[in-house]
């Protein structure tokens, strides 16, 4: 057979099972980096960050004509044209961007776009591009009939079983797995999946010690050496790929179809979130506004927050906004894929991204946020935008805040849009309430969320939203000065069910001692019983998304079937938890989190 370059380049990848990816930052690097991975076979994934880029593709392909490599971090038609042009041999995206794939298929080029669950997808759409059947593009353009699993890692889950289920219907997919890769878990991968293919940015982190990348490379050599028969470990994956052989010749549906409903009993609980996700600038600690010369800069938002406490507790966690294409609102997105969010109904339209500035308060002098969102790509949605029906098919829950309606009047309509889906599809519906003042005034949020509220089953908030966002003020409460009377919080709850009709109510209470120092505990009311968790002093390092990973942990509780005194114990442990975490997600494990609510706060030293 006579092979083209992408044919030779997939070869090796089978054979090898590995792909060094660099960021240069010199043409002299590029060639450095080839010439190394050069003596094991392993290919070069050279990612498209700056011009330096394409300078290093054509200055390793002048030197060695014959060089076999791939373009990374390809997002624009014009990157794939330039790059194929240049002489690579496959070219790796982020995500699936249609111009990107037709112009690799049009050249024969392998294309390896990333994504977390939309594997059948893209193999249906290169088969659409090649005009051809699914059998025939594996028989066919083997070097097409691959999928980069991205990402591979999420916080301390690993991902490989997604693709356990893929290899069912699509026999033989070989998957790229990127995106937490590391020496010390590529072993445990290797076993997994004995015909993955591993990429990492640490075989190339030595480039300017070549002796040093040359043991880096052998290390991971030696790691995905096979130990096991070259089957998956699983013999409950095997049974069920041939269940789904037989499901599909009874059935005659489509495959993705077909998958969807085999493994929907085995597969997590798919929960939507719906909102902004935005760039935060902070000054470094204790230094004020005014001080600072430089800023840390991170992301978050609301449902951004929940939906990655979400993934982190092993839920299918897709998170549904509006990005810009460019480089800002691409960082977004991958700050959500490092913990396992699906981004695949992600708008990619507009021209910005919200920010908010965060100066960290300390001890009597309060935290301060200042906002510049306003016409923020989400800001700017529309109604019939988003294909609710095709989002919300297969799911369990669907999570909102107050803040994304009051970004805009169309914000609004949309998620009424996304309500009135949900409930079409018999989701279970939460709302945190978030009452913002900076975005909007108690009287239009108050005749906004009032109207919403017909389809929300369980309301969560703080010890003020209620009197924000429906004039329910619980009595003997002084929010600024900390006295909060529990007994009024019972009289609110019960209000909201009598008048809203929700499943529970839950309220999260916040003692500020200082801006360094609260006490944190949270009530609920089930129709039935009021019942109060227990209350933790924190010494706050962030509190910012605390609401947010309580709304997580007690969704996330009520999926897994907690009573809700458990539900509730377990949301203000996660809340406690993350509020000793810098940055807006909530990056600690369900184990962590059941510890603490059963009474392990020393915070002594896990050895």
């Amino acid at each position: 057979m006579n092979m083209n370059k992408s044919q030779k380049l997939f070869s090796i990848l089978r054979e090898k099972r590995l792909i060094a990816l660099l960021t240069p930052e010199s043409v002299e690097q590029c060639i450095s980096a080839y010439e190394i991975l050069y003596e094991y076979d392993v290919i070069l994934e050279i990612a498209f960050r700056s011009q330096i880029a394409l300078d290093g593709i054509k200055g390793i392909i002048a030197k060695y004509p014959k060089a076999l490599l791939l373009a990374g971090t390809v997002m624009t038609r014009k990157q794939a044209e330039e790059s194929i042009d240049a002489g690579v041999a496959g070219v790796v995206s982020a995500d699936y961007i249609p111009e990107v794939v037709e112009v690799c298929v049009k050249h024969d080029v392998m294309c390896a776009p990333g994504g977390l669950s939309d594997a059948g997808k893209q193999l249906v759409r290169k088969a659409a591009l090649y005009d051809c059947e699914l059998n025939v593009l594996r028989e066919k353009y083997p070097h097409q009939w691959v999928y980069k699993l991205f990402p591979a890692i999420a916080g301390a889950h690993s991902n490989v079983d997604f693709v356990k289920a893929w290899r069912g219907p699509y026999k033989d997919l070989s998957i790229i797995y990127t995106g937490g890769v590391s020496i010390e878990n590529l072993k445990e991968l290797s076993s997994a999946d004995p015909t993955g293919i591993f990429c990492g940015s640490a075989l190339t982190k030595s480039i300017d010690d070549p002796e040093q990348m040359r043991r880096d490379v052998e290390k991971w050599i030696d790691a995905t050496k096979l130990t096991s028969t070259g089957k998956f470990q699983s013999e409950s994956v095997n049974e069920m790929a041939e269940d789904f052989e037989k499901w599909v010749e009874t059935n005659g549906t489509s495959s993705m179809n077909s998958l969807s409903k085999l493994i929907s009993n085995q597969a997590p609980a798919k929960v939507v979130t719906l909102g902004e996700i935005m760039l935060r600038l902070s000054p470094p600690e204790p230094l004020r506004f005014v001080q600072t010369t430089s800023f840390n800069s991170t992301f978050g938002g609301a449902e951004a927050n929940t939906a990655v406490a979400f993934a982190n507790y092993g839920l299918n966690s897709s998170f549904v906004t509006v990005l810009p294409s460019h480089e800002i609102g691409q960082s977004a997105v991958n700050s959500l894929r490092a913990y396992g969010v699906d981004t695949k109904y992600i708008l990619r339209k507009g021209n910005r991204v919200g920010i908010y500035f965060l100066e960290y308060g300390a001890s009597q002098r309060p935290s301060k946020v200042i906002y510049d969102r306003a016409n923020s790509a989400i800001s700017n949605i529309k109604p019939g935008q988003i294909n609710w029906d095709s989002i919300f098919e297969g799911a369990t829950w669907f999570h909102w805040s107050g803040i994304t309606p009051a970004l805009s009047n169309s914000a609004a309509k949309v998620t009424r849009e996304a309500l009135i889906a949900a409930k079409k599809h018999g989701v279970k519906v939460s709302v945190d309430l978030n009452f913002r003042k900076k975005l909007w005034s108690e009287g239009r949020a108050q005749a906004v969320m009032s109207e919403l509220m017909e389809y929300v089953d369980v309301c969560i908030g703080n010890e003020e939203d209620a009197e924000k966002t429906f004039g329910i003020r619980a009595k003997a409460t002084d929010v600024d000065s900390g006295k909060l009377n529990e007994a009024g919080y019972h009289e609110v709850a019960r209000r909201m069910v009598e008048k809203f009709g929700f499943e529970k109510v839950a309220i999260t209470l916040r003692e500020s001692i200082s801006a360094s120092d609260n006490n944190w505990s949270a009530c609920l009311f089930n129709g039935n019983e009021f019942m109060l968790s227990k209350k933790y002093p924190i010494h706050i390092v962030d509190r910012v998304g605390g609401g947010d990973s309580f709304s997580s942990g007690l969704v996330y509780a009520v999926i897994s079937g907690k009573s809700d005194k458990d539900a509730l114990e377990f949301g203000v442990a996660a809340s406690c938890l993350k509020q000793t975490i810098h940055g807006d997600f909530n990056l600690v494990s369900v184990e962590e989190i059941e510890k603490l609510a059963r009474g392990g706060s020393s915070g002594r030293i896990q050895r």
